[in-house]
């Protein structure tokens, strides 16, 4: 990205697990995937690879202990993480070719899994994403996003940081209002590696990126998703390949260097985007 080169993200994983027999959980989501079809968990990310990502995110979105516990699987958080980022690691192996792996941690809450809910105690988050990013670190991630847009925020990425590995802030939202613009200057720190919009609709990109690029001036980009969740399933709706694809080519124009896709963009789209984009970007 300091050379001016696009990286292409791979689409959603939780919603493309499901789509392809997956049990999902309540409180864990996906998460329960790694332990249960480690296999399938890497078949997705090979195919995302053979699409042209760039960068697989592990999944580890909703795999921290307090959603673990929720679904009876606290004893095994641990082993859920590395068992997320070997199944990356394998299908970059597979694919021979060079692949960032990227650990996941969220603003995930499964029924009852933490205490006091988007205000819990700042000594427990840092606790919690603390432990996390550590087993991430220590899995051996190239870097940590950060897919989260609250109160939690900052003591995550305290422990992203502290891991010394590059961080990414992703920031969801439904649309940028005045919440939305007031809220991005503390979300945004220098030591950030890139900020981007993901898990939003494709039409509230471009104005979130407008908004991000008037108190940063760093890497930017966008995975948006399409459909809708209804827990704990993912509800697909349609958009062409192709549209994805075009609006890729269009936040790029825009300044974007990280274009991909979220829950309900599947390996069809990233292929679209990385042919519409071609090697290095536009």
């Amino acid at each position: 990205m300091a050379e001016g080169h696009v990286t292409v993200v791979d689409g959603g994983m939780g919603s493309e697990l499901e789509a392809r027999g997956a049990r999902m959980d309540n409180a864990a989501w996906c998460a329960l995937a790694n332990l249960d079809a480690p296999d399938l968990v890497r078949e997705v990310h090979e195919d995302y690879i053979a699409a042209g990502a760039d960068v697989i995110i592990a999944n580890t979105f909703p795999a921290n202990r307090p959603n673990l516990e929720a679904a009876g699987r606290g004893e095994r958080f641990e082993e859920a993480n590395r068992a997320a980022v070997a199944a990356a690691m394998q299908a970059r192996e597979r694919a021979g070719r060079q692949v960032q792996v990227a650990g996941s941690m969220s603003l995930w809450a499964g029924h009852g899994a933490w205490t006091g809910g988007d205000a819990a105690p700042e000594a427990q988050v840092l606790e919690v994403y603390g432990e996390q990013a550590a087993v991430l670190a220590e899995a051996g991630v190239d870097l940590i996003v950060l897919e989260m847009f609250d109160a939690r925020w900052a003591p995550a990425m305290r422990a992203a940081l502290d891991t010394g590995l590059p961080v990414w802030s992703g920031l969801w939202t439904r649309g940028v209002d005045r919440r939305f613009e007031d809220d991005v200057p503390g979300l945004i720190d220098e030591r950030l590696a890139a900020v981007v919009i993901m898990h939003a609709p494709i039409d509230a990109v471009s104005p979130a990126l407008a908004a991000i690029r008037r108190h940063w001036d760093g890497p930017v980009g966008a995975y948006p998703h399409s459909g809708r969740f209804e827990r704990p399933h993912w509800v697909f709706e349609d958009v062409e390949p192709d549209a994805l694809a075009g609006e890729a080519e269009r936040w790029v124009r825009e300044g974007a260097q990280i274009v991909g896709g979220c829950c309900g963009t599947r390996p069809a789209h990233i292929r679209a985007i990385s042919e519409r984009l071609g090697a290095g970007g536009l």
